[in-house]
């Protein structure tokens, strides 16, 4: 069972689970970072997930900045480096000196692609799992689902409709009302807001992180996770990262829209114990 408590992390609020703390110092430690949709946090992301890894690994899922327990913080000058920076943080904080290995769902997957293919030596990741993260993600009308939250439970609804291909996950009230309470915590709505907001003079603007990303540079083992159903990334996007990464596994979730390691939790953690080992 994962338990939930909360450790300062330069002066911020951070609420993290954690689970098979018999490991620790024994086997690796797993980060989780959760997904950043609307009520995106650890214990909605990895809740299908922690309990298998818990078995044989030291696990922890911090809360981002912003999102779940987590302080309502964001960076409007450079979020992304504030976020990274933050979980290094909570890394140290929590005194651990190995080797990790990292996991990111969607957006926190394509960070830590990016945190790797810098190779900061302040990082010590021991193997990557990126799952619906990476590569191309179209603006289009799946997109706009996700991006226009209004805080309501039918809103809630028609997101979870879109992140799963199984659409028994949208028929769940009991879940919807899960993720509606957790969007809807104070500060909540607006911390994942700040992310999508953007000045109308600033234009296009110039390459982002993801452009930027120098894959062949990421040196650790990667494992990368696809939902074959997923409307929120471009069809065929692993191809523009997955052959540049050195050492890279690629993993297609038949049955997955864009939350693969929920809706396919079995074959998505057997398929990451047998990575990890």
């Amino acid at each position: 069972m994962a338990e939930g408590n909360y450790v300062s992390v330069d002066g911020v609020r951070t609420h993290y689970l954690e689970a098979g703390a018999e490991h620790r110092g024994k086997r690796p430690t797993i980060v989780l970072l959760n997904s950043a949709e609307y009520g995106g946090a650890g214990e909605i992301t990895w809740e299908h997930n922690i309990p298998v890894f818990a078995k044989q690994y030291h696990v922890l899922a911090p809360d981002h900045l912003g999102f779940g327990r987590t302080d309502k913080i964001h960076d409007f000058g450079n979020q992304f480096n504030r976020r990274v920076t933050h979980i290094k943080r909570f890394i140290d904080t929590m005194a651990i000196t190995e080797p990790v290995h990292v996991m990111g769902s969607s957006m926190s997957g394509g960070m830590c692609l990016t945190v790797a293919a810098r190779a900061r030596p302040d990082w010590n990741i021991a193997k990557l799992v990126c799952c619906s993260g990476g590569g191309d993600a179209p603006d289009n009308e799946a997109r706009k689902v996700i991006n226009t939250y209004d805080g309501s439970f039918e809103h809630m609804r028609r997101i979870v409709e879109v992140m799963f291909h199984d659409k028994s996950w949208a028929k769940d009230d009991a879940y919807i009302k899960r993720r509606h309470e957790m969007a809807n915590m104070p500060g909540a709505w607006e911390a994942a807001s700040a992310a999508r907001f953007k000045a109308p003079f600033r234009g296009a603007g110039g390459p982002s992180e993801r452009d930027q990303i120098n894959y062949a540079g990421i040196k650790c083992p990667v494992l990368v996770f696809a939902g074959r159903h997923d409307p929120l990334r471009k069809p065929g996007y692993t191809d523009d990262f997955v052959p540049k990464i050195p050492s890279c596994q690629l993993h297609f979730l038949e049955n997955a829209a864009h939350m693969g390691n929920i809706e396919c939790a079995d074959e998505f953690n057997s398929r990451v114990l047998k990575f990890l080992a």
